[in-house]
């Protein structure tokens, strides 16, 4: 739409000096998988995800690791300035993104208001730099429900436990969801963390959507190799979902989604394979 020529007279003489202005942020979850090296060669290598951390040089939360980030430049879009974030802090050029969440409690920056434009990253690019790859790893500790004549309320235990070689970053949440007749609510609340600010909440929301986007999106082949076999994609499903599988609703499953080589795997030990890839045409009607 067109400034009309009233609007133009109008900014002429407006201020926003009569309103007070937060601090802004934009923090990037960037999230990987790998195989991890297996003694036993006969074995499939185990796939892990990982969530790339900075190790903060600055106060607050000074040596305490962060997901990358920085404050927003006005001269540029804030996916522009996440781009150019994560290239000249990290290294990093090849990945998927979507804009997760904007994370804006009062009390979550010490040095003031600041609010944060999270997003999610998922990447194939190994090599990155002045930061360190952690496997994630998520349970569940207790999930109790109370139904309500209304609705319910449902509290789950959160333990994530995040490690890199020696350092294990130890990570509490408690979530909530609420429904109380149409209206439905959740919120996270971080009971114990090893990380900076709230990102560990970022993170955890980051997790939460891959899984469901796992159920009706082929998000996944952005993690994936351009070229695996069946067993190493079921594998990663798995990963990420924290199940196992069912072999025959798998396959049901991301039939429509992959297309079939004519090649197949050299790997010593094992029986080879056949690899297949991303079918970019798939019928998203198809995927339950």
């Amino acid at each position: 739409m067109r400034i009309s020529e009233e609007d133009k007279k109008f900014l002429e003489l407006y201020s926003d000096s009569e309103y007070e202005k937060p601090s802004v942020t934009v923090d990037a979850v960037i999230l990987r998988l790998v195989d991890k090296d297996s003694n036993n060669y006969r074995k499939l290598p185990e796939k892990k995800l990982q969530v790339y951390l900075m190790k903060r040089k600055y106060p607050p939360f000074k040596d305490c690791y962060s997901v990358v980030g920085t404050f927003i430049d006005l001269n540029h879009e804030l996916s522009d300035t996440m781009k150019l974030c994560v290239k000249n802090k990290v290294g990093l050029n090849k990945f998927y993104y979507e804009q997760l969440y904007t994370f804006g409690q009062k009390q979550r920056d010490p040095r003031t208001r600041v609010l944060s434009v999270s997003y999610m990253l998922l990447t194939n690019q190994e090599k990155l730099t002045s930061g360190d790859w952690f496997d994630i790893d998520l349970k569940i500790e207790k999930n109790d429900t109370k139904f309500k004549e209304n609705g319910y309320i449902s509290k789950k235990d959160i333990k994530l436990t995040l490690k890199s070689n020696d350092i294990v970053l130890e990570n509490t949440l408690l979530s909530t969801q609420t429904k109380d007749g149409i209206e439905e609510s959740s919120n996270i609340e971080i009971k114990e963390t090893s990380l900076a600010f709230d990102h560990i909440k970022i993170i955890y929301y980051a997790l939460t959507r891959l899984r469901n986007k796992l159920e009706y999106t082929d998000i996944i082949f952005n993690l994936m190799k351009e070229k695996f076999t069946l067993t190493e994609l079921k594998n990663s499903y798995e990963v990420i979902l924290g199940e196992k599988l069912l072999d025959a609703n798998f396959r049901r499953k991301t039939a429509e989604l992959v297309l079939p080589l004519n090649e197949y795997t050299q790997d010593k030990g094992h029986r080879p394979s056949q690899l297949f890839r991303h079918n970019p045409n798939w019928n998203k009607e198809n995927i339950i």
